[in-house]
């Protein structure tokens, strides 16, 4: 069996342990789709002694168990500042993969783009610019009929 499968029968035996005023905050279909999809083998059983995170857990569970507080059994306040939480944790995350990775690809071929417009703009400079023959004939020709 699954990981997935054993954490959601210790999700659903959490949620059996809640007060009926917060266990009712957290929709019936959510709860049905725990119970649906819970290993019924699996036993999990929660020491009254133990405080719920002192438990041995799966971190599926916790990621779980810390989703349904976020959306569901948060005050306001306590969902703003696990939103601000988790927005940091992303930023840091970003950064790590920016630094990792060094994603500064766009920066370096604009360097490279920058490099090969003065190699050209050099090569221009030590180019001659020389009239061709046949314009050369015809300007002489035109000043010579403009002067007679």
């Amino acid at each position: 069996m699954s990981n997935r499968k054993n954490a959601y029968t210790e999700v659903y035996t959490i949620l059996e342990e809640l007060d009926e005023e917060e266990y009712n905050k957290i929709p019936p279909e959510i709860v049905g789709t725990i119970n649906a999809n819970r290993n019924i083998e699996y036993n999990f059983e929660l020491n009254e002694e133990l405080e719920l995170k002192e438990h041995q857990m799966l971190p599926e569970t916790k990621a779980i168990l810390f989703n349904l507080f976020r959306d569901y059994l948060a005050t306001s306040e306590q969902k703003q500042k696990i939103i601000k939480m988790q927005n940091k944790e992303r930023q840091k995350n970003e950064l790590k993969k920016q630094q990792q990775y060094n994603t500064n690809i766009f920066e370096n071929k604009a360097k490279e783009i920058k490099e090969t417009e003065q190699i050209r703009e050099k090569s221009h400079e030590l180019i001659e610019y020389k009239e061709n023959i046949f314009i050369k004939i015809m300007k002489r020709l035109k000043s010579f009929l403009n002067i007679v």
